[in-house]
């Protein structure tokens, strides 16, 4: 079912019009040239193509199923390519021949169909929530992820990460999937430090291996001099004893404070004369050169051993001042500091006592850190060398970080993910599984409908319909060609041939002869191929150049067509079910009322009546409803805009009623007092004028209220004359009544 429709640069639709509250029966009221044609032609265009071609390639209509549906259009382009250009018209197969086990076995089937579709439509729903869904869901973690980017855009606004959702997300995935680690937070934002905000020099110094070699060797010297246990001469009486005490120290100490001079003297220790030259001498041969020299030996080696630390000590001190290895060299700083105060107390330990082994504590163990430092020094030398290679590695690094940081989320998700497209595979399925059980039973009841198809009866109605009104000098007939494709033409009575004579016919007679074709295209189909497809009818002005005879048959049919099933306030389904939907477009009040009347209790709120204008040559539709839809005011709207030159049975029973309703409301009904009115028109009794005045009276004293065959009788003498003079004796009953100017302002209006 159409549902919407929009018009715009077409025609007079040079503004968009937009109507999207369409129901299953659309009436459309308006004057000749207003913009009704534009829309038939709008659904003939989509029903001749699969998309609106030209020149309504800017407008749309909304809600047409092209599989479920088809659309017929009745207009003038209709009775032209069905009567004008062909001389043959296409059999139509009529569906409503009775057999009562196929008719139930079509109604079951059908049944079938509609749970059918209505499994579709809950499968369907179901899908587009899930697939809802799965897109909030991708929108979700599209927004977790794209929040650590605006992070890191806050904190580090000199690295632009990926632009766009979509590819950053898809980056995180990328790296999720490879499982790489990922540095912490500090150190990114000391390489950011680095990298973008510092001045980059690189370091030109290092911590000198060589110095630290040549420390190594002098230790081993050192300890080698310290492992010698240093005594003096042994060749001397006191030596053993000397070396028996191990008190060489104390007695070179004490030599300190002998004369050599003196022949005896006094001992520094014990104060007593015990000292002679003999022991003084013993004293001095036990303390040789040898001795002294070991000793002054390892006083050198310690001297150079403190000169080549203090040269390592300043390469390193030249080095504190970078951040980079501040914290570890004066590390190794302190710890030298420390192992010199112990070495310089182990050497003044051995000095003091030459024959105790003594050992230095080494700096080996800070080759390790030295390693290290150097190493920092030389990738921080590197980085700067290759500035952009390092800065694309920090920026590698904050995608593994981030990717870290939204591991658990962005697996979370690809689990749902998977489960939804799953679940809409299964989905998916299962509609095609139904669509192709929708098939099978759509191709049930097209073969069952092709058991009941009869084209006579088409023919028969068409015919008969003629015969009923009065259309006797023609019939159709119906021929069988080579294929044994059935066609229709039209036969004149009394004759044989098949020769074209509707371009001979009146123009109501060709209106009503492709209107009752139309109809019964409505009813079946000529195309068995469209015979389980539902008709969208359109109907634009089909009562042009009728009387109103066929005028009111013809609103009975279409009556018929779009009548309920279920009757008077029935439900939302016609009563035949071949048709789904049906717009009516009309400028003529009088079939407008007649057509439409029959739908006001029935339909309710599933009928839409749309009154079409044109202003400056600009196309407007409103909803106006059926109850602004005036009678009184179509009626002189109707009069106003009628444009036969001839008096016709439709304008005078149209002033018949405007007369009626004026007199009523002015309290005039009384028939005495309207005929009364004769008497003062002043008018000759054998005028035209005083001949329509009466016909007005007459027919309002029978009290008719529709078109009747009465009005044959009334108005019959009438149609040859000029409409002018129904005017004027139209204008005389509102001047005699006192509605001059109520006659003025409702002409001026219409």
């Amino acid at each position: 079912m159409i549902t919407k429709i929009e018009l715009s640069q077409v025609a007079t639709y040079k503004n968009p019009v937009e109507i999207n509250d369409l129901k299953k029966v659309n009436f459309f009221f308006g004057n000749n040239g207003s913009g009704k044609s534009t829309i038939a032609r709008l659904f003939y265009n989509l029903s001749q193509n699969e998309v609106l071609s030209s020149p309504f390639n800017n407008s749309s209509i909304d809600g047409f199923n092209r599989i479920e549906e088809e659309i017929i259009v009745f207009d003038s382009d209709f009775v032209q390519n069905n009567f004008y250009i062909k001389t043959e018209l296409s059999g139509i197969f009529s569906l409503d021949e009775k057999n009562e086990e196929i008719d139930e076995n079509i109604k079951n089937e059908y049944l079938i169909v509609e749970n059918i579709e209505k499994s579709i439509l809950d499968k369907d729903e179901e899908k587009q929530k899930l697939n809802v869904s799965k897109k909030q869901d991708y929108e979700n973690i599209l927004n977790e992820c794209w929040t650590y980017n605006k992070q890191f855009q806050e904190n580090f606004n000199k690295i632009k990460l990926k632009g766009k959702r979509e590819s950053f997300y898809e980056k995180l995935v990328e790296i999720n999937e490879a499982e790489n680690s990922s540095k912490n937070i500090n150190y990114i934002s000391e390489k950011y430090k680095k990298y973008y905000l510092e001045e980059l020099v690189k370091i030109e110094n290092n911590i000198s291996v060589n110095y630290f070699n040549e420390i190594l060797d002098l230790e081993k010297e050192l300890n080698n001099a310290l492992e010698e246990i240093i005594i003096g001469s042994n060749d001397v009486p006191i030596a053993s004893i000397i070396n028996e005490l191990n008190n060489s120290p104390w007695i070179q100490q004490g030599i300190n404070f002998l004369d050599k001079e003196k022949e005896i003297q006094d001992c520094p220790f014990c104060q007593k004369q015990t000292i002679d030259k003999d022991l003084l001498e013993q004293f001095e041969s036990y303390f040789d050169t040898t001795r002294e020299e070991k000793i002054k030996n390892l006083k050198d080696l310690y001297s150079g051993y403190i000169n080549k630390v203090s040269s390592f000590n300043s390469n390193l001190k030249a080095l504190t001042d970078l951040d980079l290895v501040k914290f570890d060299v004066l590390k190794i700083q302190n710890q030298l500091t420390t192992i010199l105060n112990k070495n310089e107390k182990e050497i003044q330990a051995k000095i003091d006592n030459p024959n105790e082994k003594k050992k230095l504590e080494t700096i080996e163990l800070f080759k390790i850190e030295i390693e290290k430092v150097n190493e920092n020094i030389r990738i921080h030398n590197k980085e700067i060398d290759n500035i952009e290679q390092s800065q694309q590695e920090l920026t590698d690094e904050i995608w593994k970080y981030i990717s870290h940081q939204v591991n658990d989320k962005i697996n979370s998700f690809k689990i749902t993910h998977n489960n939804n497209i799953q679940k809409l595979e299964q989905l998916k399925a299962e509609i095609d599984t139904f669509k192709n059980l929708k098939i099978e039973s759509r191709d049930k009841i097209k073969e069952w409908q092709s058991q009941t198809i009869n084209t006579q009866k088409a023919v028969d109605n068409i015919n008969d319909l003629l015969l009923k009104n009065n259309f006797t000098g023609f019939k159709i007939e119906r021929k069988e060609s080579e294929n044994n494709i059935i066609k229709y033409y039209i036969l004149r009575e009394g004759e044989t041939s098949e020769n074209h004579i509707f371009k001979t016919l009146s123009e109501g007679e060709k209106n009503f002869i492709a209107f009752l074709y139309f109809y019964q295209m409505c009813l079946g189909t000529n195309d068995t191929q469209n015979s389980t497809k539902k008709k969208i009818i359109v109907i634009d002005d089909p009562v042009s150049s009728m009387d109103s005879q066929v005028l009111f048959f013809v609103s009975t049919l279409i009556r018929k067509l779009i009548a309920p099933r279920g009757g008077t306030g029935g439900g939302r389904i016609f009563k035949n079910e071949n048709i789904e939907q049906a717009f009516i477009l009309t400028h003529n009040s009088y079939f407008f009322k007649e057509v439409s009347f029959y739908q006001r209790l029935i339909y309710k709120d599933e009928v839409l009546f749309k009154k079409i204008s044109k202003r400056d040559n600009i196309t407007f539709i409103e909803d106006i409803g059926y109850s602004n839809i005036n009678d009184y005011g179509l009626l002189w709207r109707e009069i106003k805009t009628e444009n036969s030159e001839k008096i016709t049975i439709s304008l005078l029973n149209n002033m018949r009623r405007i007369i009626e309703s004026y007199s009523n409301f002015m309290g005039y009904i009384n028939g005495s007092n309207l005929w009364s009115l004769l008497n003062n028109l002043d008018l000759d009794e054998e005028s035209i004028e005083y001949l329509v005045c009466v016909s007005f009276l007459s027919n309002i004293n029978d009290e008719s209220h529709k078109v009747s065959i009465n009005d044959e009788m009334y108005y019959n003498r009438l149609c040859d004359e000029s409409r002018q003079i129904a005017m004027t004796s139209f204008k005389l009953f509102f001047e005699k009544l006192n509605g001059s100017s109520h006659y003025e302002m409702m002409m001026e209006i219409c």
